[in-house]
């Protein structure tokens, strides 16, 4: 792993490519093209409207993110942070491919090789493995020989061991705990608001943290006037009121769903101008990760002909210049 001095150094020197309010309005209004000329000039992407330039552009600007986190991460415990997700997710694929014999594409982006872990999980050698993806594993081989695998279940094992990881990582930085903390929240809170049965979402929560298990008990069960008072002065308050709102006018989720993804850059821009530590370093990663999540929304949006009132309200929380 680099330093801290160099890892911070190396991402302030990138936040220059970073698009920005300004960028993203021009690509928004310019239509495709001027899109994809704007992405050419700071770099993002392939920036060649031939092909699947959505997927072309998300998948090599994510590719150099995250081999820059491999490259510059200041310890080994924010790289797992930033990284691990991609590799649960491929031995989640990789086991249903095992038992469903069918073609699977996996990330390259994780701290896995994808040939090594597919070896380890045909040959059933979880060993090495990271405890709790080992674990999942283990527990998807029951359920798919014992014929009650699902959807919903393989994906709620792979889910729940990936935030026990990272919790058990016990990563120091509090900024990374406070943040890891409120994305396990927010995943429950959408369980609890979703089944609002207690019973069932007990089994899908993922890592109580801030929230215990009585809190999203009262969200499963509550009136949705009385959830709003339990969060009045919460840092979720507003969040929560979302959710609520999207569930009482027939619009579901979606937008809880769009705050939850964002909050980790919303927590990013309270603190935009500390540069002590790894925060730069931190702070440079979400950043871009909103990035490549608003360039596919754009893209999208654009070759599918939403105005652009449309577009920029599907847009996440992201870097403001």
């Amino acid at each position: 792993m680099a330093s801290v001095l160099y890892a911070s150094g190396r991402a302030v020197s990138k936040e220059k490519s970073l698009l920005g309010d300004d960028r993203l309005k021009r690509m928004i209004e310019g239509g495709e093209t001027e899109a994809l000329k704007i992405l050419s000039e700071v770099g993002f992407g392939a920036g060649d409207a031939a092909g699947e330039v959505v997927d072309a552009v998300s998948a090599e600007e994510t590719a150099k993110l995250c081999a820059f986190i491999k490259e510059a991460a200041p310890d080994d415990k924010t790289a797992k942070f930033f990284l691990y997700p991609n590799d649960f997710k491929n031995a989640e694929a990789l086991i249903k491919s095992k038992y469903l014999k069918i073609e699977t594409e996996l990330s390259p982006n994780g701290l896995f090789d994808t040939k090594d872990l597919k070896e380890k999980i045909f040959a059933d050698s979880y060993g090495a493995l990271p405890p709790f993806m080992a674990k999942a594993l283990f527990n998807a081989d029951k359920e798919f020989v014992e014929g009650t695998a699902s959807g919903v279940s393989i994906n709620s094992l792979f889910t729940k061991a990936l935030y026990d990881e990272l919790f058990s990582l016990r990563i120091k930085n509090a900024f990374i705990s406070k943040i890891l903390c409120a994305k396990a929240d927010m995943i429950n809170i959408g369980i609890a608001l979703r089944t609002r049965d207690f019973t069932a979402a007990e089994k899908q929560f993922v890592h109580t943290r801030k929230l215990d298990k009585t809190a999203l008990k009262a969200v499963c069960e509550d009136d949705f006037d009385k959830i709003r008072e339990r969060f009045r002065f919460d840092d979720y308050k507003d969040e929560v009121e979302a959710a609520i709102n999207g569930l009482e006018n027939g619009a579901g989720l979606k937008e809880f769903e769009k705050m939850s993804d964002g909050y980790a850059v919303k927590l990013v821009k309270k603190h935009r101008y500390g540069n002590e530590g790894d925060f730069p370093f931190i702070r440079y990663c979400f950043y871009k990760l909103a990035d490549v999540a608003n360039v596919r929304i754009i893209l999208v949006g654009l070759r599918g002909g939403l105005s652009a009132a449309e577009i920029t309200e599907r847009l996440r929380e992201h870097y403001e210049r």
